[in-house]
Order: structure tokens, then C-alpha cells, then sequence
């Protein structure tokens, strides 16, 4: 199958995920769009009396108008673009099994930044392992944070951008990020079999880096969206070529597209590191819903993040949190429970952990929490108990009222 031919499906497969506004639409007969709209005329000139910013105060009571309603329609099209991946990647001939050692992707194109407080500097993936590890020869007490970033994202961009500026500020000497927009800009379907390659790669430089004296305990993957799942292929490859399990793997709302319901050797999972924690933020739709981790995360349910009407926006906000957590890491406080209907009730176990940069090693399982819908995200220990969130009409009375 030609570039074209696949190029043509994948514009096609990615509209079913973004078709938020079509699915809007086609839903105005269920409820009366007419009322929606007067209150939102309202809204709009209430805002612009009070002098706020329309789009810090409209989410969160816009949400709760629209979400319940668009989120499990979003749901039931990713879960059935995800369901037919394996099939289509074979039609297409662009599963991993397929390229294997006939049509793999160029790997040299790879490059790794490596950024300090003063500096920052480009490296090929070829020659990143003896050169970082050189440049890194008087750090040996600091972690190695690497970052990996997500479809159509580079290290250029707002998601390595917040979290390495946070945790340079926060006493890091230097992070790592690997640039994959080469392989991974475009075509989500053949970007899903990259990932694996990638994620070799990466784990073949870390164990020479390993072999350089850095300390396996030491290293530390964050990987957002696309860029989790290659965390778990560095892992895999890392530990065969080691015998030794990288430090820890943050999977920041590791992608759900073709990774739902797979095998966990296929995806990223929690025998890829010594500690595997996991923040899930659009669950079920750009993101995994499943748990993969020691601890996975889910605030606001995991799927609906408040002041959000767009699924970019939920899948964005994961590492929105771990930036911030970086700099409190008290700011999410979290509490293991069996699910977010028993988090609403206040009937969870008392384990506490917090998610983010600080979470530390605990008992394997859920953990809930609410966040605000602004930055600062985090609510402390106030997001451990569930607050209804206003609708739009309290929310335009709260803007007025003060």
C-alpha cells in the first residue's frame, strides 16, 4: 500500500477521534440547543461587564453542559478506530512485524536535546550516549530525566518546555529529551509501529550510557501520549541488554489509539521499570483508560478535566500537572480508591499518595482526586473530597456575584 493511499486513511482515522464538533451538531435534536445558545449570549455579556477573561470563566460551567454528552460519544468512536488498529495496520502493511528488518524506519533522524541551566544542545542519537554521558561526568549525584514527547510534538514545544524549565528550577542540573517529530509528525498509524523501533533505540543508548557508570536506578523516563509507550519499549530493550530495570517511567496520559485491549508486551507496562506511575487525563479517548502502572493516577475522573471542552485540552493537561508538580509536590494529593463514583461518596481507603513528580512507590492500584480548572491545578489536600462543579448558570452568578 502506498504513502498516499495510507496518508488518505489516516486523515480519515484521525477525523473520527477530533469530529467534536460534527458530533455536536448532529446531536442538537437530544436537547434544546436554542436554550444552550440565549444562555450562552448571556454568559458572554455578563463576562464582558465584569471585565474577566470569556475563556477562564466559560469552561468549567460550559463543561457540564456539554461532556456528558459528547465524552461517551467520543468513547464509543476512539474504542472502535482503536478495536479495528491491528487490522488496518496490516492492510496498510505498516504493523511493526511487517517492517521488521525489511522496511524499518530511519533511526539516524533521531536526535536527543540535552538542556542545563545555561545551555542547551543538540545531539544525533548516534553518538548522544558517549557525548551526554561525557557532559555528564560531574553530575553524578543527579537524576537522568529524559522526556519524551507525543504525536505531531517535539522538544521545541510547551510539553518539554514547562517540564524541563520546572525541574532546572526545581535543583536539576540538566534533562534530556528525545526528538522524535521525524518518524512521528504525521501518520498516527504507521507512528504506532515507530514507537516500538524508537523505543529500542533509545534503550540500546541508555544501556551504553549504563556501561559509561550511570546508574540505572538513577534514570528517569517521562514520556507523554505516544512518547509512554516508547518509555516501555526503552524499558524492555534496556533490561535485555542490562539485566538491570530502568529507575522509573512517568507515562503521561499514555495514548489509548491501537494501544487499547492489546497485549502488555505491546504497550507500556509496569515490569518496564522498578517504578511505573501513570496519569490518565483523557481516558478512553486519546488516552489509555486501562491501568499500566504501579500507580495510576486518574484526577477528575480521568477523562473529563474541568475548563476543558476539547479532548486536546484533557490529553494536554497531564503534563500541565507534572510541571506543576514538579514545583509542589504536595499540590495533588491523591487517594486509592475502587473507582470515581466512590470517590464522589467520600468511601475510599485512606492510602494517600501524590501524583506527579513526587509520587513515590506505594500500594499498586487507582488513586482519585479532583484539581481546579485554572492554573494552579492542585488543590492539596482539599482535592481528596469531591466538589460539584457549577453549572453555567452558577458559574455566570459567581463571576458577577464575586
Amino acid at each position: 500500500m502506498d504513502v498516499l493511499a495510507e496518508d488518505v486513511y489516516d486523515l480519515a482515522y484521525k477525523s473520527l477521534f477530533s469530529g467534536v464538533v460534527s458530533s455536536l451538531s448532529n446531536l442538537a435534536s437530544w436537547f434544546d440547543m436554542s436554550h444552550l445558545a440565549s444562555l450562552l449570549v448571556a454568559y458572554m455579556a455578563l463576562v464582558a461587564a465584569s471585565g474577566q477573561q470569556l475563556f477562564d470563566v466559560l469552561g468549567e460551567g460550559l463543561q457540564q453542559q456539554i461532556k456528558p454528552i459528547k465524552h461517551p460519544i467520543d468513547e464509543t468512536i476512539a474504542y472502535i478506530g482503536s478495536a479495528q488498529c491491528a487490522h488496518v495496520k496490516k492492510l496498510f502493511g505498516v504493523a511493526y512485524e511487517q517492517m521488521e528488518g525489511v522496511r524499518e524506519p530511519d533511526l539516524n533522524s533521531l536526535t536527543l536535546w540535552y538542556k542545563t541551566r545555561t545551555s542547551s544542545k543538540v545531539y544525533n542519537i548516534s553518538e548522544a550516549a558517549a557525548t551526554i554521558t561525557q557532559a555528564r561526568a560531574f553530575e553524578p549525584d543527579h537524576k537522568l530525566i529524559m522526556f519524551i514527547h507525543g504525536f505531531t510534538d517535539d522538544p521545541s514545544k510547551g510539553s518539554f518546555t514547562n517540564i524541563s524549565e520546572a525541574l532546572l528550577r526545581s535543583g536539576e542540573t540538566s534533562v534530556i529529551a528525545l526528538d522524535g517529530s521525524p518518524l512521528i509528525r504525521w501518520l498516527y498509524l504507521r507512528a504506532t509501529s515507530y514507537v516500538r523501533f524508537m523505543g529500542q533505540r533509545l534503550g540500546e543508548v541508555l544501556a551504553a550510557m549504563v556501561h559509561g557508570g550511570t546508574d540505572p536506578a538513577s534514570i528517569h523516563i517521562i514520556g507523554h501520549s505516544l512518547g509512554s509507550h516508547i518509555g516501555g519499549f526503552t524499558g524492555k530493550r534496556f533490561h535485555k541488554l542490562t539485566g538491570h530495570q530502568i529507575g522509573r517511567i512517568s507515562a503521561l496520559d499514555p495514548a489509548g489509539p491501537c494501544f487499547t485491549h492489546v497485549e502488555p508486551d505491546l504497550r507500556i507496562q509496569d515490569t518496564d521499570a522498578v517504578f511505573v506511575d501513570a496519569i490518565h487525563t483523557d481516558a478512553g479517548v486519546y488516552g489509555l483508560a486501562e491501568a499500566i502502572g504501579h500507580m495510576d493516577y486518574y484526577p477528575n475522573s480521568g477523562a473529563q478535566q474541568p475548563g476543558c471542552l476539547l479532548q486536546t485540552c484533557d490529553h494536554t493537561r497531564s503534563w500541565l500537572y507534572f510541571a506543576e508538580s514538579v514545583l509542589e509536590p504536595s499540590a495533588f494529593a491523591s487517594v486509592l480508591c475502587e473507582d470515581w463514583e466512590t470517590f464522589k461518596k467520600g468511601n475510599c481507603d485512606k492510602e494517600i499518595s501524590y501524583m506527579g513528580y513526587g509520587a513515590k512507590p506505594g500500594i499498586k492500584g487507582r488513586y482519585y482526586l479532583q484539581t481546579g480548572s485554572v492554573f494552579p491545578y492542585g488543590r492539596g489536600a482539599d482535592g481528596l473530597v469531591y466538589r460539584e462543579p457549577p453549572g453555567l448558570i452558577q458559574a455566570v452568578s459567581n463571576v458577577v456575584l464575586g
